[in-house]
């Protein structure tokens, strides 16, 4: 028997053969000959990720077909597999050296597909009408997406024991094959296609288990997974398990199995029984009788007899249908083997073996015997997986039971008697999932369970039953019945009699709407009247209106009784009594009068900063006590920081990125250097700010070191600067224990001399060239830059910069999602992931520009990023920044003569969806829940984002109550202090966060993210002191002066770190509460002039015209805590 002609190595997702992403292959080379079979393409997380979604995808159509349609599609394929026994036979002779004389998988995977082809009606659900009124049932229904992670042994069977159930009752799949013996599952794929499967129903994948193994046991949309291997590697999925969604798992793991021959057996039975499952597949079967236990009255006999039999094999090539001893699958198995060997040496006696011929070329381990070998070495306790045996000898049933039990694993076993009572005994007393009886592996009962006990493995497989249910959620229905009959029944009706139950007469419920009807009536609604807000109350107002002839289009209507309460789950709605008119806040859009204000740089420039900036307010907070006349009347000014220089000073020369060479060679850090530069930036910010997948980075990164750049294009050059100036700014601390771990010490005697404002430098001096460009990488060059340049203190050429970006995207189409015939579906993801990442990186500059955002709204699908980022983050944190920009337009409104006062019912409605947003956002993205440590950060952000958007939300409630509650009337007083304590609780709920990060160390500096959200908590809690008094407020501003301390002094987190416990002196917070006079002159005189940045509040006192409509003493609004908060801690 030849090897095939043509040998399948690529990938097969959503129906279709394709390469990896990365372009990765591996070697696979013949054990037998050492020659290079095929490249195999290599999964990478990207393929990973596109095979689970191609199934999530598929699985609607799929399960909804009909049990006898799904099976057909299986005997297509049984049929297929018959046809090709021996190619697969080849194929596997030829990737992991089973000899073709020995190979009856391919038949045994065609019947297991036939079976199971019929056995969709066995899923069967229970009823019960035990429960008075009740009628209760149970479906069995599929999990959607399950992953199959087969070994390299025997990998037909444990496809089809995978695959065949999984599919038939509604599943599909993603199968991922051993690198060791990928070709077989390679060729099904060919079948499945021949077959005519539908697109995404199986995916069969290849590669390592700590890329696309790793992805699989970690993705939320898998939510079952079977796997057979080793232990060890078992332990790690189900660890992955756990942290990621408790998906169910399967697994069959290694064995140790012992069989006991005692002196009645039936001798020819035993001899030959044992001997063939320590010899079928060159001892490469997990249950495999690798110990042996012999009664000692015949254990001469047996032993001498047993090394006849195990001692004839033909040992060769694979191929030869005269071979029945093949190689150990690889280098790796053959020197493991042979390690084994060489420890059963120590520990007990070599009979027969005990080496690698030297007359054949492969992976080849001669049958070896050992025995009298000590019960506790490590050859009896753990897995060897060759043709290696261990004979001892016992005297006694209980001396042999404890010895068989003395393992950690427990996956088969075997007796050999003809004493029944003896045979119960030991069927009873044997640790292990499955016992033969005058038989030992690999016989099992087909139609019983098979799996392991202890270590061996959790759950079963067998035909059919116990399979299916591993692929089967089971749902519980409870169905309340009418206990009344309806009437009139049949028989009074057809006698003509009175029924003693009236029948009921129906009513329609409501009359039938399609959805496309809805949604074009909506659209045309929400056209015609923008400024509504179109619920049932404000529908049924205008269309009295219409009947009335008053109804004016221009007229905003709300709900009349309704009041979202924010809660800490959904919102909830609190009926109260009301009146016609929606009661309105004129003090806040008072407050924002001279909407922002001007700041001067350190370069004497002034800057315009808009309300919605926290610069403006901070200043606000800072400047309340301020002692000098000049700050308090010259309020259109913000004065620059005390510490340090806004924007600072560039160095007068710098090296340029190139010389003065035809051809640049741009100036490159040492590799270490590089290393450490680039491994931060990816762990602390790309985590949050996506631009790069980051196998494709590395490798450029390598060409770009190859080539010394002088191929790389100026965007490439200036991202590789931007990324430099990010991780430079703390290269020098030599005491890092990050820097430590990445740069080795005998690299630290050619340090890297340039500094992170040099590196700034050298981008900025590439950006005339970037323009030129334009492409991708330019939309990454900037936007990195700006980045570095926020960072730097460089804050208006952070949002310019971010804004050249945005331009480059909308020029190249990104906000279309539109894509050239020429790219790939890979290119529209990233393209999709780089608009996303644009979109709020341009909110989060703008925000803290106090500057407009460039980009409009808009819907798009968005794909998830890379392990440094959770699943489903990037579309959870877009959904937020929308809100948060309907919160900015609304709240910190541009003043016109037009401008509307700000509704309660409208911040109301804004807390509830706030909190909406909170308790349905997906579980693994929930603060508190266990995450991969390399995702932790995206976590916190994403939650201090939250808790940021209700400070922006509530803040000017709590200023304008500290300075001017006096103006405020009881009712509209209640509602300032309860969005004041909710801005209170936010600030109160982002320390716990800090805290958590402190302790995970997962705290930056290299952006200026995490400062900023403690600045702003600190600014809160100023407030909230003056206003309340309240001492622990005073230890929290610690805790978090405390927090910026801990961090790297370095950038923007440098001069928080510096400034801040100035400005809060200067309001006379820290020190002993004797000394807080400030404060308490503040609370009580509430000076007029105290609001630097925000203008006008002589016109703060603002009459409703109607009465205040809300009962006060029902709490509008409550807030939801975090661990390590809660409402009691604000007593």
């Amino acid at each position: 028997m030849a090897a095939p002609e043509y040998i399948e190595a690529r990938l097969f997702i959503n129906g279709e053969f394709i390469e990896s992403s990365d372009k990765r292959t591996f070697d696979l080379t013949n054990p037998a000959t050492l020659k290079l079979v095929a490249k195999i393409h290599e999964a990478s997380e990207e393929d990973t990720n596109r095979a689970v979604a191609a199934a999530k995808a598929a699985f609607p159509a799929w399960s909804s077909l009909r049990v006898e349609q799904r099976g057909s599609y299986l005997k297509k394929l049984a049929k297929l597999i018959y046809e090709n026994n021996d190619e697969f036979a080849s194929l596997e002779a030829i990737s992991m050296g089973r000899p073709t004389s020995r190979y009856f998988d391919a038949t045994e995977c065609a019947k297991r597909f036939e079976h199971f082809a019929e056995a969709g009606y066995e899923v069967q659900g229970t009823t019960s009408v035990q429960t008075p009124g009740y009628i209760n049932m149970t479906f069995r229904q599929p999990y959607g997406v399950v992953a199959a992670i087969i070994p390299w042994n025997v990998p037909l069977l444990f496809l089809a024991n995978k695959l065949a159930p999984a599919l038939i009752v509604g599943n599909t799949v993603v199968l991922k094959s051993s690198e060791k013996a990928p070709l077989t599952s390679a060729k099904i794929a060919t079948l499945v296609k021949e077959a005519g499967f539908p697109p995404g129903v199986i995916n069969i994948i290849t590669g390592f288990g700590n890329v696309s193994g790793s992805v699989l046991s970690h993705h939320m949309d898998v939510r079952a997974l079977s796997f057979t291997g080793s232990g060890r590697t078992g332990r790690i999925i189900q660890a992955a398990a756990a942290k990621s969604n408790l998906k169910t798992v399967v697994l069959e793991l290694g064995g140790k199995s012992p069989a006991i021959v005692f002196d009645d057996a039936d001798f020819e039975a035993a001899v030959h029984g044992t001997v063939e499952s320590i010899k079928m597949n060159s001892g490469q079967v997990c249950m495999a009788n690798s110990r042996i236990y012999v009664q000692d009255t015949i254990a001469e006999k047996f032993i001498s007899a047993f090394k006849d039999r195990f001692a004839v094999v033909s040992m060769g090539d694979p191929l030869d249908p005269t071979t029945n001893h093949g190689p150990q699958a690889d280098e790796i198995q053959h020197k493991t083997v042979l390690r084994y060997i060489e420890m059963g040496k120590e520990s007990g006696d070599l009979l027969l073996g005990g080496n690698a011929p030297s007359d054949h070329t492969g992976f080849f381990v001669a049958p070896t015997i050992f025995t009298n070998t000590q019960e506790n070495s490590q050859i009896m306790k753990e897995e060897v997986f060759g043709p290696v045996v261990n004979i001892n000898v016992f005297s006694t049933e209980e001396e042999v039971l404890a010895k068989a039990n003395n393992t950690e694993y427990g996956l088969y076993a075997s007796v050999f008697t003809k004493n029944i009572d003896r045979a119960m005994r030991f069927a009873k007393g044997l640790e292990s999932g499955v016992v033969g009886v005058n038989c030992t592996s690999p016989t099992t009962g087909i139609d019983m369970p098979f799996g392991g006990y202890k270590s061996s493995g959790i759950g079963r497989e067998g035909w059919p039953r116990y399979t299916l249910e591993n692929f089967l959620e089971i749902k519980s229905v409870v169905i309340k019945i009418d206990s009344h009959l309806p009437g009139p029944c049949r028989y009074c009706l057809r006698i003509g009699a009175t029924c003693g139950v009236a029948a009921r007469r129906k009513q329609r419920p409501f009359y039938h709407v399609t959805e496309e009807e809805y949604r074009c009536s909506m659209q045309i609604l929400k056209h015609f009247l923008p400024s509504q807000e179109l619920n049932l109350q404000t529908l049924r107002s205008i269309a009295k209106d219409i009947d009335t002839g008053v109804f004016d289009m221009g007229q905003p209507r709300s709900s009349q009784n309704q009041l979202p309460l924010a809660a800490s789950g959904p919102a909830l709605v609190e009926e109260v009594s009301g009146q016609d008119a929606e009661p309105e806040s004129e003090e806040i859009n008072d407050l924002h009068d001279q909407l922002g204000c001007l700041m001067q740089d350190s370069l004497g420039r002034f800057r315009y900063i808009g309300a919605c900036s926290e610069i403006p307010f901070n200043a606000a907070v800072c400047s309340m006590t301020s002692s000098s006349d000049h700050e308090r009347h010259n309020s259109t000014i913000i004065t620059p920081p005390k510490v340090g220089r806004f924007p600072p000073e560039l160095p007068k020369t710098f090296t340029s990125p190139g010389n003065s060479n035809s051809v640049e060679v741009p100036y490159l850090p040492p590799r270490d250097y590089c290393n450490y530069y680039t491994t931060r930036f990816f762990q602390e910010v790309h985590c949050n700010h996506w631009f790069y997948f980051a196998e494709d980075f590395h490798t450029r990164l390598d060409d770009t070191y190859n080539s010394r750049g002088v191929t790389s294009s100026n965007s490439w050059i200036c991202s590789l600067y931007s990324i430099f100036a990010i991780g430079a700014t703390s290269s020098n601390d030599f005491d890092n224990e990050f820097f430590d771990d990445i740069v080795p010490v005998n690299a630290r005697s050619s340090p890297d001399t340039k500094t992170s404002l040099d590196y700034f430098s050298f981008a900025k001096e590439l950006v005339p060239r970037i323009y030129d460009e334009a492409d991708i990488d330019s939309i990454r060059a900037l936007a990195i830059l700006s980045l570095a340049s926020e960072n730097l203190g460089f804050r208006i050429t952070s949002y310019l910069y971010v804004g050249a970006s945005i331009q480059i995207a909308y020029s190249l189409g990104l906000h279309h999602d539109k894509i050239s015939i020429s790219h790939n579906p890979v290119m529209r993801q990233q393209n999709r992931r780089i608009w996303w990442t644009l979109f709020m990186l341009d909110q989060e500059i703008a925000f803290r520009c106090g500057s407009p955002c460039l980009i409009n709204e808009r819907v798009l699908n968005v794909m998830n990023p890379g392990v440094n980022t959770p699943l489903d983050w990037l579309s959870v944190s877009a959904s937020l920044c929308r809100l948060k920009r309907n919160i900015i337009h609304t709240i910190y409104p541009e003043r016109t003569s037009t401008s509307k006062p700000i509704s309660f019912s409208k911040v109301s409605c804004f807390i509830s969806s706030l909190q909406q947003w909170q308790v349905t956002i997906p579980s693994h993205l929930s603060w508190g829940v266990p995450v991969a440590a390399t995702q932790r950060r995206s976590i916190s952000i994403l939650h201090l984002n939250y808790w940021g958007t209700m400070i922006l939300l509530t803040r000017p409630f709590l200023l304008y109550l500290v300075l001017r509650s006096g103006n405020l009337s009881q009712p509209k007083r209640k509602w300032f202090e309860r969005l004041a304590e909710m801005c209170t609780d936010a600030a109160r709920n982002s320390i716990t966060i800090f805290k958590a990060m402190a302790v995970e160390k997962t705290l930056s500096s290299l952006t200026t993210f995490d400062c900023s959200c403690i600045l702003r908590v600190i600014m809160i809690l100023i407030l909230s002191f003056a206003h309340t008094k309240l001492q622990h407020l005073r230890s929290d501003i610690e805790l978090c002066l405390e927090t910026l301390r801990g961090m790297e002094q370095v950038g923007f987190c440098k001069l928080v770190t510096q400034e801040t416990p100035i400005r809060i002196a200067d309001v006379g917070i820290i020190g002993p509460p004797s000394n807080n006079t400030v404060v308490e002159e503040l609370t009580l005189k509430r000076s007029n002039n105290i609001m630097t940045p925000f203008q006008s509040l002589e016109t703060l006192e603002t009459a409703f015209g109607d009465t205040f409509p809300f009962d006060m003493d029902v709490d509008p609004f409550a807030i939801g805590f975090i661990q390590g908060v809660s409402p009691a801690a604000h007593v």
